[in-house]
């Protein structure tokens, strides 16, 4: 295994983009100097996607013109809202005292929840995301918070629980060992499929919130993580799309580990491996502990040969392109071979480096 890792190493290190090169020394080797960091920076900082994420920025910190992902009718393109252009500018490899992001996440401090920056229309009566499942603002806010790098330094306020928001993701994992089978979780006695009213059920955001934080993380509670994960995948996916029932309409859940949607597929099947899904879990250090996933992870290992070459069925339209449930790639585009390759291998080796942690660091 150190053999591969290292190799995956030297090749990014001598091929890869700038922000890749970035996070591989800092992230992964612990090795980043100062100068280092900052001649990188100046590099990522001219590349066309992150100019459209700080060119969109206003003075309030405030990334484009919606939350939630893109929208022809709002203005907001794939990458110059809140949301995705947060994430993207943390992934590539920006720190936390960085101007764009300290400025975007102080902009969460000036604006109420559901203020209309947010272009989110409050629930009526009012709910949050605690009240119904898998959906709802203000989970996604504190992923993306949380992703930035303010677990810990998050200012005080109101409106923003950061530590409630990780518990009571560790909450909803956990809660799926109460249940046995999908009867327990699903209603079909409605038009379409929907959760039951009470049901407490993991979606990606949960993921993200566990991947990227620290508090929860003892011995116990990652086992007890392990546990919940593997009894999770022992359910039959629910062939049609599972709502969530709210007042009368059915809304789409925030991508719940449950049916079978186009990137939840790369969960179960391990031809068609979720490079993004299974770095998030490999970040909660469950992969070797949990049956399914350690078998994906040997899969997707096994499918890098001598030569760094990736068997993987990769889309050069649809999977260089980000949103709010998916995305990997840092590098500018993929019209050359090469910037694919190094993309998928830095997060085969982001796989590698936390399933080997085991859970011990994010």
């Amino acid at each position: 295994m150190n053999k591969i890792k290292q190799k995956i190493i030297d090749y990014l290190i001598e091929n890869a983009d700038p922000s890749i090169i970035l996070r591989v020394k800092k992230e992964v080797l612990s090795s980043l100097s100062r100068e280092e960091e900052s001649d990188l920076l100046s590099k990522i900082i001219h590349q066309k996607i992150v100019q459209i994420i700080i060119q969109s920025q206003k003075p309030d910190g405030w990334i484009g013109n919606s939350f939630h992902g893109q929208s022809a009718k709002l203005g907001a393109g794939m990458y110059d809202n809140m949301e995705v252009g947060l994430r993207y500018l943390a992934e590539k490899g920006f720190p936390p005292e960085s101007e764009y992001i300290s400025k975007a996440v102080n902009s969460f401090l000036l604006k109420e929840p559901f203020d209309a920056a947010y272009r989110i229309k409050p629930p009526k009566p009012p709910a949050t995301d605690y009240t119904y499942t898998a959906i709802g603002l203000y989970l996604v806010r504190s992923s993306i918070i949380i992703r930035a790098g303010y677990e810990f330094t998050f200012p005080p306020n109101d409106f923003i629980d950061i530590r409630h928001d990780i518990e009571f993701s560790f909450k909803t994992f956990t809660n799926v060992l109460t249940y046995n089978s999908l009867d327990d979780v699903i209603d079909t006695g409605k038009k379409m499929l929907c959760f039951k009213q009470g049901v407490l059920w993991p979606c990606s955001y949960h993921l993200r919130m566990l991947a990227h934080s620290r508090g929860w993380r003892n011995e116990q509670n990652i086992s007890l993580l392990a546990d919940s994960v593997n009894h999770l995948l022992s359910f039959p996916q629910a062939d049609d799309m599972v709502y969530t029932y709210v007042k009368g309409q059915y809304v789409a859940p925030c991508f719940a580990f449950i049916h079978l949607q186009a990137k939840n597929i790369g969960l179960m099947d391990e031809n068609n491996i979720s490079l993004d899904l299974m770095e998030l879990f490999a970040r909660c250090g469950i992969v070797k502990r949990v049956e399914k996933l350690k078998i994906m992870y040997e899969s997707l290992l096994a499918l890098v040969d001598d030569d760094l070459n990736v068997n993987i069925n990769l889309n050069r339209r649809k999977d260089h392109g980000w949103g709010p449930y998916f995305g990997f790639a840092l590098e500018e585009n993929w019209k050359e071979k090469i910037r694919m390759k190094c993309d998928v291998l830095f997060r085969i080796l982001l796989i590698i480096h936390y399933a080997e942690l085991n859970g011990t660091l994010s």
